[in-house]
């Protein structure tokens, strides 16, 4: 007999579960999260923190749960309002699931290549070359450096 794969290792599930998360834009031009293909690089992140990994296994484990309960193909069969309802009714009792959850995911989604070019950055990293900086209100420094010490 096989064991079922972790919730967090189990592609599929983790693909509509960073959908609901990070659903796509209704314009289409920012993808769905779990449409970027980083379920691997999320749980793989998540597996080496001991610990957020295991708080967010066992919300993503009642999540699956729960799904599997309501739809016969889980998460993954559901539409994403029904997804998003399932999830939010597992929060209360995985309070961190989510925060555990968004630690590893938001940096995975927003350094994605297709995510830069839809809010409109350049799909590259800052550095070597770095980036244009506006310049500042000086007016706005002096009221902070004319403030007293708070300590």
């Amino acid at each position: 007999m096989t064991e079922s794969p972790t919730a967090l290792n189990d592609r599929e599930f983790m693909d509509a579960l960073l959908n609901v998360v990070i659903p796509p834009n209704a314009s289409g031009s920012l993808p769905g999260a779990g449409a970027l293909g980083l379920s691997l690089a999320v749980a793989t992140a998540l597996q080496a923190d001991p610990l957020l990994g295991p708080v967010v296994e066992a919300g993503a484990q009642a999540v699956r749960k729960a799904a599997l309960s309501q739809h016969q193909e889980g998460l993954p069969g559901m539409t994403p309002e029904a997804g998003t309802k399932l999830v939010e009714t597992q929060l209360s009792a995985h309070p961190f699931f989510m925060m555990g959850m968004l630690r590893y995911l938001y940096p995975a989604y927003y350094q994605h290549p297709q995510v830069l070019t839809g809010i409109g950055e350049v799909p590259r990293p800052p550095f070597p070359e770095g980036f244009d900086v506006e310049a500042t209100d000086a007016g706005l420094l002096e009221k902070l450096q004319a403030r007293r010490r708070a300590y």
